[in-house]
């Protein structure tokens, strides 16, 4: 609606009200409640109604107000987390008690502002509890050491009991009594004795997690050959399929180590521009690589 336009007027006999008043807006909030939603999800737009396709400021704007970012304290990787806060504010660098699928975690404001386009964005994000107060850090410094002792005791028990396994991370829950270990395998292994040697070293509950070397390189993070933070562990949800062929598409070179990222696996970013060269090869328009340069001495670099 531009500026200086006028909210049209009912038709005569209409019972609803007119599109911009106030009852406009309860009656809205009315069916989406009647449908199973919640004015917040009209407020932000909705997969069900098409909102995921749209933006705007005004959808930016008043989202920001519900959520920041933040990023769970001990986490290596770089993704930017969403958390519900409500009407509370928070600057950036605020410590705080957030609640996880996991339980409570400890996380900083790193973002007080955060885009949000879509209401499918929201999914998954923490909710706000508290403010972390200083138990609430000696907590963390408590937890934190032992997860680097049960780190260092899984190696070397792992070790002894000669298991293919590459440990990833080891996670206590906040009240450090159950810990997650996070590894990766090429098969199945059977861990059921070190699990044994671990309860009675750590005494505490123990749950191993195996996941794949993708997965496992967007847990521990890193700087890719471009020189920035990893996709995966930046701003990538999930893994798509990328194949040799993608590469081919691009004239890039199919050595191995130009094409592989950390993981081993063949780089994600290959698969960002390969409909614009599929496109424009199907088209015959695919521009040809520059002639090279002459060096001073007359002589042409080595290709």
């Amino acid at each position: 609606m531009g500026i200086g336009t006028e909210t049209p007027a009912a038709p005569a006999g209409d019972p609803r009200p007119a599109g911009g008043s106030k009852a406009a807006r309860q009656n809205k909030d009315e069916r989406r409640r009647n449908r199973g939603g919640s004015p917040r999800e009209v407020l932000l737009g909705s997969c069900s109604t098409g909102g995921c396709a749209t933006g705007g400021g005004g959808l930016n704007f008043e989202a920001g107000r519900l959520y920041v970012g933040i990023r769970s304290a001990g986490a290596e990787d770089g993704r930017e987390q969403l958390c519900f806060t409500g009407i509370n504010r928070h600057t950036k660098g605020t410590k705080l008690v957030v609640d996880s699928e996991r339980g409570l975690e400890f996380a900083e404001v790193i973002n007080e502002r955060p885009l949000i386009f879509k209401a499918c964005q929201t999914k998954g994000a923490r909710k706000f509890v508290r403010l972390a107060s200083e138990e609430d850090q000696e907590t963390l410094k408590r937890k934190t050491a032992k997860e680097r002792e049960a780190f260092q005791l899984c190696m070397t028990k792992s070790r002894e009991r000669n298991l293919e396994m590459k440990l990833i991370r080891a996670e206590y829950d906040w009240e450090v009594k159950k810990i997650q270990i996070t590894y990766t395998s090429e098969g199945r292994i059977d861990f059921r004795d070190l699990v044994r040697d671990l309860a009675r070293l750590l005494s505490s509950r123990i749950e191993m997690r195996q996941i794949g070397v993708r997965d496992g390189t967007r847990v521990t993070g890193g700087i890719g050959p471009c020189g920035l933070t990893l996709c995966c562990s930046t701003f990538l949800h999930d893994f798509h399929p990328v194949t040799i062929k993608m590469a081919k598409n691009q004239n890039l070179s199919l050595n191995p180590s130009k094409i592989s990222g950390q993981c081993g696996r063949l780089m994600c970013c290959l698969a960002y521009e390969n409909d614009v060269y599929v496109e424009r090869k199907s088209r015959g328009d695919v521009p040809k690589p520059a002639p090279a340069l002459p060096a001073e001495n007359g002589e042409l670099p080595p290709a």
